[in-house]
């Protein structure tokens, strides 16, 4: 549900999910057949999205636009809107001939990550979250347990095999992001793969058995050799890429002689809260932070303006 305090991208969905809803099998159906239902495409992962003179809208269409996936598709129940209206999410085959889609006049199927910088924050926040599941069943069509194959059931949220009666949910992966701070200076690192001159806050998954505390002291540790004395948590970002849940830190470190490996960074730079205001507004001139729909831009952003 909306949490207006919450700035990352993929967060705050205007949908409460209903679920309760999701094992009214004959409820879904009926759902998905009303007036006003709306349904978002997918194909590979990517969201179908209205292209109205270069500006893009969400492709939300009537329920009738499963019969676009093919016989027997299978929908994802994301939940209802205010006025109770229900939302959906179905894929279009990995197949299907793109030239000839009925709607290509309309808009395309567009990569997340780009349709997320482009669309009102809640409707890439609902399609962020279709994504992620969309991608999680074509991760788990067979059971870890005992290797038959599973059946989406409960309206796409949960996985059941037939052969030993287990049960499968979507699980998400817990991944710490933190701006290592000393003093009036930040540290960011940057990836071989990053764009040129892009730098970002350290991160890294949290193990089992560990506490956010730790994960954050640890990989931070890890990749640049400082060590932490303090933890303060900032948000949480959903990143659909393909399950992550980011949580957002500030990290107070006991020095400024930091160790790189680099096998995790190329190398890593320390700014001050000056540089670290003009990295947010793309005025810095030798480097630049993440897009604001990163939560490494939220904690520079926080950090900088404190």
């Amino acid at each position: 549900m909306l949490d207006p305090a919450n700035p990352n991208t993929f967060a705050n969905s205007p949908l409460d999910r209903a679920g309760h809803r999701r094992r009214d099998a004959a409820w879904l159906e009926q759902a998905c057949a009303r007036d006003d239902a709306r349904v978002a495409l997918f194909h590979k992962l990517n969201p179908f999205v209205f292209d109205e003179d270069g500006v893009r809208t969400p492709g939300w269409l009537g329920g009738h636009a499963r019969v676009l996936c093919g016989p027997g598709a299978s929908v994802l129940f994301l939940g209802v809107d205010q006025s109770g209206a229900p939302h959906f999410a179905a894929e279009v085959p990995d197949g299907a001939d793109m030239d000839e889609f009925p709607l290509a006049a309309m808009g395309a199927f567009e990569d997340m990550r780009a349709a997320a910088m482009l669309l009102p924050a809640p409707d890439a926040a609902i399609l962020g979250c279709a994504k992620a599941i969309l991608d999680w069943h074509r991760r788990h069509a067979f059971c870890a347990q005992c290797g038959a194959s599973t059946q989406r059931v409960e309206g796409g949220w949960k996985r059941l095999c037939a052969s030993c009666g287990a049960e499968h949910f979507p699980r998400v992966d817990p991944v710490v992001i933190m701006l290592a701070t000393f003093g009036d200076k930040c540290l960011l690192g940057r990836q071989a793969r990053f764009p040129r001159g892009m730098y970002s806050a350290l991160a890294g998954f949290v193990e089992p058995g560990e506490s956010i505390e730790e994960a954050v002291a640890r990989e931070t540790l890890e990749e640049a050799g400082l060590t932490v004395r303090a933890v303060r948590y900032h948000s949480t970002q959903p990143w659909p890429f393909p399950s992550s849940l980011m949580i957002g830190c500030l990290a107070e470190v006991t020095g400024d002689r930091e160790t790189i490996d680099h096998e995790e960074l190329e190398s890593a730079r320390w700014f001050t809260r000056e540089e670290a205001r003009l990295l947010v507004t793309g005025k810095h001139g030798e480097a630049f932070a993440p897009p604001p729909f990163a939560i490494a831009h939220q904690l520079l952003k926080t950090w900088a303006r404190a």
